[in-house]
């Protein structure tokens, strides 16, 4: 088990604080108008796409690398984030931004990590029924298994019809975080031919018991990498759920799948916490040789 600080790389990455509370992703729309914080307006665009299982349309935001234009021939690997909003700005998140696009330049920069990062924009109050495929009494119903349809089947081929991606499940992963990261967590256990790869921060394994259990009876496949991420201070049952969760995928580790499981004491529940973990993660999943503090 690894240890990730909040300041979690030695490499420049130009990733600014962001103001906090307690409330993380989990709410709706942006509270008051923000200047944009998109970290090169140029390489990023927004359009809707149809998810017909849902019955909706849902905005998806694009980030694209450094010099995708000026190379026809190159195809780049795929991350979806859940909680689009979020991800990339401002402007559109509920209390702060990930910083992914100044986190994935910075990495393109120290590392020559080229990847299309997408952000799925979550569905406001929908959003608790849209990200678990598992039932909970109090956050009924769940329509996880409609959305992760939608993904599969909407979103995706739009996405690999748009740009030039590589478009195969080792080349695509997912990351989300809280309910995000639960559902990227299904999206690993359930779709390994589409999802080769996930980054689970926070994730909602409180939601259900049955998260464990299908864990428990659905090994990874093999070449699955996923990083898991909990902080100690986002309520009593984090660590624990996280910790039961990897050991049961670790029991059943299948040889070239892994798992990096990384706790940090101090991190709570929000936005800044994701937003620190972010580099190490990346530099796991795509086993770049980056300096990290522990």
């Amino acid at each position: 088990m690894s240890a990730l600080p909040a300041a979690a790389l030695a490499i420049a990455l130009a990733v600014a604080a962001v103001p906090v509370t307690s409330l993380a992703a989990d709410a709706a729309s942006p509270t008051a108008s923000r200047p944009s914080t998109v970290a090169a307006p140029s390489r990023f665009e927004t359009f809707d796409v149809a998810m017909p299982s849902l019955g909706i349309e849902r905005t998806v935001r694009v980030y694209l690398p450094r010099g995708y234009t000026n190379c026809a021939g190159c195809r780049y690997p795929v991350l979806y984030f859940m909680d689009g909003q979020n991800v990339f700005d401002a402007a559109t998140s509920f209390i702060g931004e990930w910083g992914a696009d100044e986190t994935l330049d910075a990495l393109l920069e120290a590392h020559d990590l080229a990847v299309i990062a997408i952000g799925v924009d979550h569905g406001n109050a929908a959003r608790v029924h849209e990200l678990s495929v598992w039932e909970n009494a109090e956050h009924a119903p769940a329509r996880g298994e409609a959305f992760l349809d939608d993904l599969i089947r909407a979103v995706k081929p739009a996405i690999d019809a748009r740009y030039r991606t590589r478009p195969g499940a080792a080349s695509t992963a997912i990351a989300g975080s809280s309910m995000g990261g639960l559902m990227a967590h299904a999206a690993l256990l359930r779709r390994p031919d589409v999802f080769g790869n996930a980054l689970v921060f926070s994730p909602a394994y409180w939601f259900s018991p049955v998260v464990l259990e299908e864990t428990t009876r659905t090994p990874l496949k093999r070449g699955q990498r996923v990083f898991i991420y909990a902080g100690g201070a986002e309520g009593e049952s984090m660590l624990p759920n996280a910790r039961a969760v990897v050991a049961a995928w670790r029991a059943t580790l299948p040889e070239g799948a892994a798992i990096e499981f990384v706790e940090v004491a101090e991190a709570g529940h929000n936005e800044a916490a994701w937003r620190a973990a972010l580099p190490g993660a990346l530099c796991w999943l795509y086993r770049l040789s980056c300096e990290v503090k522990r």
